[in-house]
């Protein structure tokens, strides 16, 4: 059966973690509730997507997809152009910037030397906050899966065998070798920043133009301003070539993969669990005995809806607030920053 924990305060909540972020191979899964509030939750589009298709209203669906794609184009053309920042994209950004420095403290400081300082963040959301939150703190590693072995290029080509590589720093008189922390950012539903370049997958650091409101009229542009984009679409279409099947079902193993290391702690955050493939995904890993699921439940309410979905699961912790209060992304993380001090003292 899965474990509630319904937390008043942020010490109850470190005596359940600290153990696993001590010991365990760190992971954590983010949704879009992490956005907020710059970006609005993708809530049901997926479901509302498949009935128009299945109605036979593909360019409707299509128009749809294009707006819910422009909503988060919009905060990465703000990212990259604008020297001030609206208060709720400033917002965001800060809490995606606490969020990593937070994980590459605990990777520094704990205490067990035989686990790698390496934790991976799942992602299933199209924008660039990790991306622009790690470009402004120079001394964390964020390793995005593409070779940037190559030198100066916008065409850096996407290579999961980067993923979980480890970096050491040496001493210059000693030659002790240390572990530099780092963390890995694996998005199976692609990204903003991804495109198609012949036959691979690479890195493209320019923004899509979004589409004049005549040209959303247009069933050619459409189609074209879609294709410019590599991400899996939130319906049952998902997948409109080979290239995106393969990278998609890549990431998806990887992320199989991690949960089935010995003593794997996922945490979830923002996240409904409403894509079956990593629903089921997630379930089959759960087999194994020494993982733990760790998920924060943003309001009360939403405890039942994990109730529902791990109901069965005895290695399912599920730490929620009480009614009235939120766990948001500002909770999480003032929830992360008191276990530093288990960490370090530990």
């Amino acid at each position: 059966m899965v474990q509630f924990h319904i937390i008043n305060n942020d010490d109850e909540t470190v005596k359940v973690l600290a153990p696993y972020i001590q010991s365990g191979n760190l992971n954590f899964l983010i949704g879009s509730g992490a956005s907020l509030p710059a970006i609005k939750t993708a809530g049901n589009i997926e479901k509302k997507l498949d009935k128009l298709i299945k109605d036979g209203k593909t360019a409707e669906a299509d128009c749809e997809m294009i707006d819910f794609i422009e909503t988060i184009g919009k905060t990465y053309k703000q990212l990259n152009e604008e020297a001030v920042y609206p208060a709720d994209l400033d917002e965001t950004l800060n809490n995606y910037r606490r969020f990593i420095s937070t994980i590459d403290q605990i990777l520094f400081y704990r205490k067990n030397e035989i686990l790698p300082r390496q934790a991976t963040i799942f992602s299933t959301n199209y924008d660039m906050f990790v991306e622009f939150a790690a470009s402004n703190l120079p001394s964390i590693i964020i390793n995005d899966g593409f070779d940037r072995s190559s030198g100066q290029s916008e065409n850096f080509a996407f290579a999961p065998e980067k993923y979980f590589d480890r970096t050491y720093r040496a001493s210059s008189l000693y030659a002790r070798r240390v572990e530099i922390p780092t963390i890995n950012l694996i998005k199976p539903h692609g990204s903003l920043n991804w495109t198609k370049r012949g036959s691979n997958l690479v890195y493209n650091a320019s923004a899509v133009q979004p589409l004049m409101p005549a040209e959303k009229a247009n069933p050619a542009k459409v189609s074209e301003y879609l294709s410019k984009h590599f991400l899996i679409m939130p319906n049952f279409r998902k997948f409109h070539e080979t290239l995106m099947e393969r990278v998609y079902y890549d990431l998806l193993r990887l992320f199989s993969k991690s949960m089935e290391q010995e003593n794997a702690a996922l945490m979830a955050f923002g996240f409904s669990f409403s894509d079956e493939h990593i629903l089921d995904i997630t379930k089959r890993a759960l087999r194994n005995p020494t993982s733990q699921l760790i998920i924060f439940a943003y309001s009360h309410d939403d405890i039942d809806l994990y109730r529902a979905k791990f109901d069965k699961h005895r290695n399912v912790s599920v730490i929620g607030p009480p009614a009235g209060t939120n766990i948001d992304f500002l909770r999480l993380n003032n929830i992360l920053a008191a276990v530093l001090p288990e960490i370090k003292n530990g």
